[in-house]
């Protein structure tokens, strides 16, 4: 169980790297003062964060058996 918390806490950490940007953005809008109704993601982004998680719960599933 720990290799699977492990693994998917990196595949989390990886898989959020393409939206570091976008976050900057929003948490300096953010710190100024700027609300928005929605804090909208590329599909994309969210895309490969799904994928990268699961093929890293995936490895640490095939490489606990």
């Amino acid at each position: 169980m720990l290799v699977l918390y492990s693994f998917t806490l990196i595949g989390l950490t990886i898989g959020l790297f393409p939206t570091r940007k976008l976050m900057t953005t929003y948490a300096e809008e953010i710190s100024r003062g700027v609300k928005r109704e929605r804090y909208d993601y590329p599909r994309s982004h969210i895309a490969f964060l799904v994928f990268v998680v699961v093929a890293m719960a995936f490895a640490a599933f095939v490489l606990t058996q």
